[in-house]
């Protein structure tokens, strides 16, 4: 049952981080994402839902982060 919570807890955190990065975010990892379409950004929400620690160390890591 702890797995199962867990598991829910990891796809919430996603989601939310999910949201946050692609329509606020992704242009600061991403040169070739500026200026991108509503539909692209739909397009990468399920990957960053999966992959969010790997974002967030990416987006820690870009050079103009706090711009």
């Amino acid at each position: 049952m702890i797995f199962i919570y867990a598991l829910y807890l990891y796809f919430i955190t996603g989601i939310t981080i999910a949201i946050w990065f692609c329509f606020f975010k992704v242009t600061k990892t991403d040169a070739a994402a500026v200026g991108s379409s509503f539909g692209f950004k739909l397009i990468i929400v399920p990957g960053v839902v999966l992959l969010w620690p790997f974002v967030l160390s990416k987006l820690s890591s870009a050079k103009n982060y706090n711009k």
